[in-house]
């Protein structure tokens, strides 16, 4: 994801149909650990991202984005700091991803308590039928825009999107993307359903590319896929493949084409 990318515009008609891969860190184990796992996946193929967080201290996040963020733009990825403003500037990564459900802190946003439900509450989770365009006045909007002029000219993502007005609000904020998926729920095998339908909603409708976080097999990565969502965002399919980073890599850039073949012979 370069800044070009997350600049794209246009209708859903005109996105492009293939999406592209988005690495998310593991934000625990050793980071030197991590940084060779990383070399490894990046050299399997194309990915147009890394997400990296660290749970922990400020001095330990600092130390995996200062060794991380290098290792992903050597190899012409994006590297976007999770969370973590000070990290992400002095690591001179190309962008911050807030998570709206990160809590009310200094690198985070605070949570929609009338929005906001339990992780593992799928079904109560809004999807957003009845959703109404947010206003500029909506205090989400706020704390988004003041990051987006924080950082101008870098990569300001969005996560932690549990309704659609909280996903419109990120958009009318100009967020380079948003990221539908929770981060802080693990991945099961398949991807989330309440994943799909916020992203199945949103490609058609809207400019700011979205990023739909894939569950941990390969058929979840299809799916996630088949969405048309600009960009899909793996963990464990690539991190615990049995053949290694690189091979986890390559064969999600192998689904990802695959659905990309289905959809443009079902056009």
């Amino acid at each position: 994801m370069s800044k070009r990318d997350s600049d794209r515009r246009g209708t859903g008609a005109d996105k492009p149909a293939r999406s592209r891969l988005v690495l998310v860190m593991p934000d625990t184990g050793d980071v030197g650990v991590l940084a060779d796992d990383l070399r490894q996946a990046l050299s399997g193929g194309d990915v147009a991202a890394v997400l990296i967080g660290r749970a922990g201290t400020d001095a330990e996040r600092q130390d995996a984005a200062e060794r991380l963020v290098p290792i992903a733009q050597g190899a012409g990825a994006a590297a976007v700091v999770i969370g973590d403003t000070r990290a992400a500037g002095r690591s001179k990564a190309d962008g911050i991803h807030l998570d709206l459900g990160a809590g009310d802190d200094a690198d985070g946003l605070p949570a929609d308590d009338d929005d906001a439900v339990d992780a593992d509450a799928a079904d109560d989770e809004d999807d957003g039928d009845d959703a109404e365009p947010p206003s500029r006045a909506d205090p989400v909007i706020a704390e988004i825009a003041e990051m987006v002029s924080r950082f101008k000219g870098k990569i300001v993502g969005v996560g932690g999107v549990r309704t659609r007005h909280a996903a419109m609000a990120a958009a009318e904020a100009d967020a380079a993307y948003v990221l539908f998926g929770l981060l802080e729920r693990p991945d099961g095998d398949e991807t989330h359903h309440k994943t799909l339908a916020f992203a199945d909603w949103w490609v058609p409708l809207f400019e700011v590319p979205c990023i739909a976080l894939a569950g941990a097999t390969r058929e979840a990565v299809a799916v996630a896929a088949s969405t048309g969502a600009e960009f899909v965002a793996v963990r464990t399919f690539v991190w615990a493949h049995p053949d290694g980073p690189a091979a986890g890599v390559a064969e999600a850039n192998v689904v990802l084409d695959e659905a990309f073949a289905l959809r443009s012979a079902e056009r």
